[in-house]
């Protein structure tokens, strides 16, 4: 999860652990689990090898990431915004419990690496912080994503993917009537997402579908000093998954 200290995201609608359940019941799986938290809730299911390549062959494009400050788009975005940074700081504007707040930032580094539809990206970096901030030019709201951010149709949705050093996260914004609807998937840190798309489900909304897999350790030495293991890449819990928002 980000851990920056000028914003903390606030949810109405909360889902607890739940467990791992059959067909996917097995020794190896038994350590999985995932807590959800939004606004509305949340469908979450199991899928098959098969079910799960047939979502793929209908999956969308996704846009490449950037990680690497772009100085064009950072030149552009102090002519259009001078107040934003100042005296070595950083304000920007957030909802918070409903309401608009200004927060002042200056020892987080902000670095303008993308702009999709009418988002700014900056990357966050800081003493435990790291993540995306999104700064909309026409309203000048912000919004924040632990991953790189996927902006579809012109900023109606928003998802990001991240295998953090103490989580396993998705982020996903949905456009509401007046605001935006905020979803946050956490699952057991030692699985990590090796795979995730999303498709076009046939109400129009975007759902999102991922692989993951935690590895078993093998031991590869044992002398002296102790016992050294080793991931195991071909011996442990692999699952596909759908979520719709």
């Amino acid at each position: 999860m980000i851990k920056y200290l000028f914003f903390i995201l606030s949810f109405i609608f909360e889902m607890g652990n739940s467990q791992i359940l059959k067909p996917f019941d097995n020794e190896k799986c038994q350590y999985f689990s995932y807590k959800i938290k939004g606004n509305e809730a949340v469908k979450f299911e199991f899928l098959s090898e098969e079910d799960y390549n047939n979502l793929k062959s209908k999956k969308i494009k996704l846009n490449p990431i950037f990680n690497l400050e772009n100085q064009n788009l950072l030149s552009e975005f102090k002519t259009k915004f001078p107040k934003v940074f100042q005296d070595s700081c950083a304000t920007f504007s957030f909802y918070e419990n409903n309401k608009l707040r200004k927060s002042k930032s200056c020892n987080i580094k902000f670095l303008l690496v993308d702009k999709k539809s009418d988002y700014y990206i900056f990357k966050m970096a800081g003493f435990e912080i790291s993540g995306f901030l999104l700064f909309n030019e026409k309203t000048k709201i912000s919004q924040v994503t632990d991953g790189f951010p996927q902006i579809l149709e012109n900023g109606k949705y928003i998802a990001s993917f991240d295998n953090g050093l103490n989580s396993t996260t998705i982020n996903f914004y949905k456009k509401s009537e007046k605001n935006f609807n905020e979803y946050e998937l956490n699952i057991t840190p030692r699985f990590r997402i090796d795979e995730y798309n999303l498709y076009k489900n046939p109400y129009g909304n975007f759902d999102v579908f991922i692989a993951v897999s935690s590895k078993s350790l093998k031991l590869i030495e044992e002398g002296k000093n102790g016992k050294k293991y080793e991931l195991d890449e071909n011996n442990g819990c692999n699952l596909k998954l759908k979520i719709s928002y």
